[in-house]
């Protein structure tokens, strides 16, 4: 269930940042009378040949588009067209909404409204309501994650160089970068960005910024291809096809399982004789063994040993650390 609304949640924002794009293309195409593919491509960031796949979709959908080849020419579309809402279906709608409501959680409320007006039937009210999906990005408590977000992208659209210190696993480092993109993956927000320190592309952790400037100096952008951000196998904690996985089952307190199911989710979970059991294949026992510490004193470990030993070991280390 929870694997499942997870990929819901990723099929979603990618859904969003696709019709935003579009929206965006769309845009372009109306306000200008005559354009190019790189130049479609430079403004939106992306390949050229993502353009001709986003004007296939918007020709498909019955956006006019006309092409001009040689000298001269150019994208544009055809003339006296009036985009026509009644295109879309309320499916269609509800989609877009969906996806422009989760962008405006972000910090963008003011030009998501206004965009909104513009583009959206007058029913928008009814499509809502009749939307399964709510996505908001923004958190429960108040804290300075959301502030930075909307910093950074300010900081993106005006081509600003921005000096962050940065915590890395080892040390402290001070640093002046390049901002390209607000990545959200595994419930985290990431910047990918040009770090001047290394002269190379890097993927930062949000969470792991504690101080950042936008500075006054602006840059050239440069050429960008976003990382994969597959996620290794080996670093994967419930991994049931690791060819080489261990069997981990973890003995829980009834009391205890609410608390275990808002930090891991309710899948994997077991009740064999009025005891709480976590049952599940891994493939990494060093991040199973961290995950089971940040568990605090809610369960233990039953297998296998190798893992118990791990665990063990570490207490030991902490119990040493805070002995007077």
């Amino acid at each position: 269930m929870l694997k499942s609304l997870l990929m819901d949640e990723k099929r979603i924002r990618s859904t969003a940042m696709k019709l935003y794009r579009l929206l965006h293309l769309m845009n372009l195409l109306v306000n200008n009378d005559k354009t190019t593919i790189k130049k479609l491509s430079d403004e939106l960031e992306v390949s050229r040949r993502t353009i001709y796949r986003d004007l296939e979709t918007l020709t498909m959908a019955g956006f006019p588009i006309v092409s001009y080849a040689g000298y001269g020419g150019g994208i544009t579309i055809a003339d006296g067209y009036k985009f026509d809402k009644r295109l879309l279906s309320n499916e269609d709608w509800e989609n877009i909404l969906t996806g422009l409501n989760t962008i405006k959680t972000m910090g963008d409320t003011d030009k998501i409204e206004y965009l909104i007006g513009k583009i959206a039937p007058k029913n928008i009210e009814a499509i809502n309501e009749q939307s399964d999906i709510i996505i908001d990005m923004s958190q429960w408590y108040d804290d300075d994650t959301q502030e930075l977000i909307v910093g950074i992208r300010s900081a993106i659209n005006n081509k600003s160089i921005v000096h962050i210190e940065y915590q890395t696993k080892s040390s402290s480092t001070k640093r002046e970068i390049e901002p390209y993109k607000l990545i959200f993956k595994e419930r985290e927000w990431y910047l990918y960005a040009y770090c001047l320190l290394r002269e190379d592309f890097r993927l930062f952790k949000i969470n792991r910024i504690s101080f950042y400037k936008i500075l006054p100096d602006n840059f050239i952008p440069k050429k960008v291809v976003v990382p994969s951000l597959e996620i290794d196998d080996t670093k994967k904690i419930y991994n049931n096809k690791a060819p080489n996985k261990y069997h981990v089952i973890l003995e829980f307190k009834l009391q205890d399982k609410e608390f275990l199911i808002e930090a891991l989710g309710a899948l994997n979970f077991k009740t064999i004789d009025n005891k709480g059991i976590i049952d599940f294949q891994t493939a990494n026992l060093d991040y199973t063994a961290n995950l089971v510490i940040s568990l605090q004193n809610k369960v233990k470990v039953i297998s296998p040993n190798s893992l118990y030993e791990r665990v063990a070991n570490i207490i030991d280390k902490m119990k040493n650390l805070y002995e007077r």
